[in-house]
């Protein structure tokens, strides 16, 4: 009995013991569950900073730096684009690194694609789409009003072609702002070619470099018109010496109407036919005839026309 009350009373501590060694067990485990849950909420932070994801519009986009987007979508000047691969229908996604160093005012409304304008399309050799042969590949601008605009304005020693029409442009205050901007900012050349339409579109559109536009009076004159002394030295010197008059197509100026910064390069009785305004980092260059015939001496001064202009 005394063994038995011995073994009870020994007994009784061990018990504790061993309930005392189970009680931290439970809460060990609490414990590790909890620190392997903050270490993953730790880790799923950490991936969303790593790769910030938002949603918008269905669309899910990262932040980008500067350097993702491309140099012309920074602002500023650009340089035209004029690889062969470059001859697409121009959109405000892919048009505006494919602006052209050549390129032509064609609104089928005001310009006619089948007379005049398209003799100066074909010796300016600007291409037609392959399949239907319609004016409507980046060689050509169709609205004035348009995004396209925005981005010649930005162009760099570039040609910017007005071909004879025979309705005017509506052009909005902004607008005749980007076209001044291209002219007076880039060293863009503004090709102007035809009759007193193109004079007056050079009147009521250009500021010029002073800001007050121009009032140039245009006068019809009988030919020949005969190369100017001013023609030395600039890619006019390559023309004839003498252009023909062709009937009554032939429209210039009176050279008393011409700003004092004008350089004339074919004259006939104080009447200028070819001549250019230089407009502070560029200019506009005057052709003074339709092209309502191919006459090869005036195909030639349109083609030296561009070769005045940088490239």
């Amino acid at each position: 009995h005394g063994m038995a009350d011995y073994g009870a009373v020994a007994a009784a501590p061990l018990q504790e013991q061993r309930n005392a060694a189970r009680v931290p067990a439970p809460r060990a485990l609490i414990a590790a569950t909890l620190c392997c849950a903050a270490l993953a909420l730790v880790a799923v932070g950490v991936l969303h900073q790593e790769a910030p994801q938002t949603e918008l519009l269905g669309l899910t986009t990262a932040p980008k730096d500067s350097s993702f987007y491309p140099e012309w979508s920074h602002g500023g000047a650009m340089r035209y684009y004029d690889r062969s691969m470059a001859h697409g229908q121009w959109s405000a996604e892919a048009g505006p690194p494919y602006v052209k160093h050549v390129t032509m005012w064609s609104d089928p409304s005001d310009v006619d694609h089948t007379g005049p304008a398209n003799n100066v399309r074909r010796i300016l050799g600007l291409q037609t789409s392959w399949h239907n042969h319609e004016w409507n590949t980046n060689s050509y601008m169709e609205d004035m009003n348009s995004v396209q605009l925005r981005f010649l304005s930005r162009n760099t020693n570039s040609v910017l072609v007005i071909p004879p029409f025979h309705a005017f442009p509506s052009l909005s205050t902004r607008s005749m702002a980007m076209l001044n901007d291209y002219v007076l900012v880039g060293g863009n050349t503004l090709l102007v070619v035809g009759g007193p339409t193109g004079i007056l579109f050079i009147n009521q559109n250009m500021a010029g470099t002073d800001g007050y536009g121009y009032s140039l009076e245009p006068k019809w004159v009988e030919g020949p018109y005969e190369m100017q002394d001013a023609a030395m030295g600039t890619a006019f010197q390559y023309g004839a010496v003498t252009l023909p008059a062709v009937e009554t197509f032939n429209v210039g100026v009176t050279t008393a109407s011409l700003p004092k910064e004008a350089i004339s390069y074919y004259e006939a009785s104080e009447v200028s036919v070819v001549f250019s305004l230089p407009c502070e980092a560029g200019r506009i260059i005057y052709v003074g005839y339709t092209f309502t015939q191919m006459v090869p001496a005036w195909t030639d001064i349109l083609l030296l026309a561009l070769r005045s202009s940088p490239s």
